[in-house]
């Protein structure tokens, strides 16, 4: 394989820095928080669009994607 697909590779082998995410949003929550927000992680009732649009109301800032990957770590859980 040539360098610049290594390096591809490589980048993609890593996996993104769950815990900026997480730590944000449970100092951001508080520990009562975290805990709606886990029980909101495991209600497949709720979409994550849903849960998306209260942190932005709220004015946490956190991409689809994050809180995608984030639900889904807590449903294995």
């Amino acid at each position: 394989m040539g360098e610049f697909l290594d390096a591809i590779k490589q980048e993609a082998a890593k996996r993104p820095n769950a815990n900026k995410a997480d730590g944000r949003l449970r100092e951001f929550l508080g520990d009562s928080g975290w805990k709606d927000f886990e029980k909101a992680c495991r209600d497949l009732a709720l979409n994550t669009s849903v849960i998306h649009r209260v942190l932005k109301s709220k004015g946490f800032s956190i991409s689809y994607t994050a809180l995608a990957r984030m639900r889904g770590e807590i449903q294995e859980s």
